[in-house]
């Protein structure tokens, strides 16, 4: 198979040590988190597609009838995982929880950067069953509170009342409360309080108030309360149950927010306003229209690749005079893209994937050859020839830095815009192309490559997908003749899909073709699933999937709705009962 075959990002874990001051309950506390509630839910998604796309279990049946089939007639919430703070939603929430306190989030932004990147799976790095804490990662946190907690214990508007005024214990007793309640996003109980007065009583005894604080601090933000999203749900005599008040804001706002409940949030949880559909849907439109909505692009950043811009390099001998910063331009194009269309619910899937405009600012526009653009903002041009995301950065992250990659943009399509599975590739075969046809083309030299039996079997699901965005190069710019002067060809005839199959003469068809697919709808409805709930779906998601594939397209296939549509669903409203192992 072509070594461009399989790039994925894998998990991996690093050594590391113990501060030597480290607290032990810590590193034992963080350990037994790594655990999960309900299950992995790691299974083969049904309707995720196979590697020969064809129809997988259940897939006969139409989401209407999932839904009126006696097994959706009472709540049937798959695995409730426990989840560990992604490195982005850590970043976000302690930024949230310090919003006005001078320097912390300088400091943040400077802790974060040193952490281990998270494992990658199914395409996300917010994946539950992998975010777990090993040494390296303790210490880092264990670094992360030290520094932030000094900043914060200095800086003026951490605490609101004066100790002078009010006495130190009680002042701090009373910051404990508020911003404890803040940290842990639920009110603290009262033996936890009585164990943060202790350790302030320690931190501050020979020494000062601030100091006291400081410690407070330091050890709230090592806490698993803190570091993980801790659901155990209200009691019930059944199997299933519902979150807590509180534990809904907080699912509500790190699926839209990436961060902490704000005050709203918090104010309906404790007067007990999230239990009903409409209750919830009324805070995630509120929620929708917030400027911190989009950090829900992080969602799109993960799954179309836009996060790898930064690493991108090409050869200046075959790409000369690139316009400065390129990379950061091309993923501020797609993330504006996606911002119009996901800032009105008539935004849809379809515009995703065939717009014939995009946003670009003066650099960009030089870069592209378009016409009277100039400044730093931007804005909407049309780009006849475009395709909506498919043309954009989210191709370039594939390719190489001399020339494009035919494989892997096709790879791109295959696993994450229609959920199929390509198998790895044999152990013997040759990787090398370059031999293979002196003075051919990329796309003859596959040609040639397929004709191999052991190759073709891949590479009939990847090729044909990938030729069709060759008018477009390795920096994303519109051209004739690939990086030898040999002229492109781009007509492909698409196979392996359920209802994507046919003739296609260029990435613009090939974009009209996934916008009409009912499999690429249904990836998108399960790479959202994905993303939200940190794991893949299971069997006992199939009501919840029903329920979205429904939505999805009663909306209009509206990108913002589809996000409504998932904290409806029984997976989102609901959690399976805790039942405790025997020993």
């Amino acid at each position: 198979m072509n070594p461009d075959h399989h790039t994925h990002r894998w998990p991996f874990e690093l050594p590391g040590s113990k501060r030597r001051y480290a607290a032990p309950l810590l590193l034992a506390l963080l350990a037994a988190c790594n655990g999960q509630i309900g299950g992995p839910g790691q299974s083969t998604p049904a309707g995720s597609g196979s590697e020969s796309g064809g129809d997988t279990p259940g897939s006969a049946q139409t989401p209407e009838d999932v839904l009126a089939s006696p097994f959706c007639q009472t709540p049937q919430p798959g695995a409730t995982p426990l989840r560990r703070l992604s490195n982005y939603e850590y970043s976000n929430t302690l930024k949230d929880l310090f919003s006005g306190v001078s320097g912390v989030a300088s400091t943040i932004d400077t802790v974060v950067a040193t952490f281990p990147s998270e494992p990658e799976s199914l395409g996300f790095r917010n994946n539950a069953s992998f975010l777990t804490v090993g040494s390296l990662v303790a210490q880092k946190y264990l670094d992360a509170a030290e520094q932030i907690s000094a900043v914060a214990a200095q800086a003026p508007g951490l605490v609101s009342c004066d100790p002078a005024a009010l006495g130190e214990l009680e002042c701090a007793s009373d910051f404990i409360r508020t911003f404890g309640a803040r940290a842990y996003r639920r009110p603290l109980t009262e033996a936890e309080v009585q164990s943060y007065e202790e350790r302030f009583t320690a931190g501050s005894d020979g020494h000062t108030f601030k100091d006291g604080i400081e410690w407070v601090v330091f050890s709230m933000l090592q806490s698993p309360n803190v570091l993980y999203r801790v659901e155990l749900g209200q009691a019930s005599t059944g199997d299933v149950t519902e979150p807590t008040p509180y534990e809904m804001a907080s699912r509500l706002s790190y699926l839209i927010w990436q961060s902490q409940p704000d005050a709203e949030l918090t104010r309906a949880a404790a007067a007990d306003e999230l239990g009903t559909p409409a209750q919830v849907e009324a805070q995630v439109r509120r929620m929708l229209a917030d400027p911190r909505a989009d950090r829900l692009l992080e969602y799109f950043d993960q799954w179309l690749d836009i996060d790898l811009l930064s690493g991108m390099t090409r050869d200046p001998a075959v790409y000369p005079d690139l316009v400065p910063r390129l990379p950061d331009l091309l993923q501020e194009e797609t993330r504006t893209f996606v911002k119009s269309l996901f800032s009105s619910p008539s935004g849809s899937f379809d515009e995703l994937f065939t717009a014939e405009y995009s946003f670009v600012n003066g650099a960009l526009a030089q870069h592209y050859g378009v016409d009277g653009v100039s400044g730093d903002g931007f804005v909407r041009v049309d780009m006849p020839g475009r395709s909506g995301v498919l043309t954009q950065g989210m191709m370039l992250t594939h390719d190489k830095a001399t020339r494009t990659s035919i494989v892997r943009r096709g790879l791109k399509v295959r696993t994450d815009l229609l959920c199929a599975i390509v198998p790895a590739p044999p152990n013997d075969v040759k990787l090398d192309l370059e031999g293979l046809g002196e003075g051919l083309s990329q796309r003859e030299r596959l040609e040639l490559h397929r004709s191999e039996p052991s190759c073709a079997g891949c590479h009939a699901m990847m090729d044909p997908l990938g030729v069709v965005f060759e008018s477009f190069d390795a920096v994303g710019r519109a051209r004739t003749t690939d990086e030898e002067g040999r002229p492109v060809a781009t007509s492909s005839d698409i196979s392996h899909t359920r209802d994507a199959d046919g003739p296609v003469a260029n990435a613009a068809e090939l974009g009209q073709r996934l916008a009409q697919s009912e499999q690429a709808r249904a990836c998108y409805v399960l790479q959202n699933f994905r993303f939200s709930h940190g794991r893949d779906e299971t069997d006992a998601d199939r009501c919840s999937m029903a329920a979205l594939s429904v939505a999805f397209k009663e909306s209009g296939y509206s990108l913002s709705e589809l996000v409504v549509a998932l904290t409806q669903t029984d997976a989102f409203r609901y959690r399976p009962v805790i039942t405790p192992e025997r020993p």
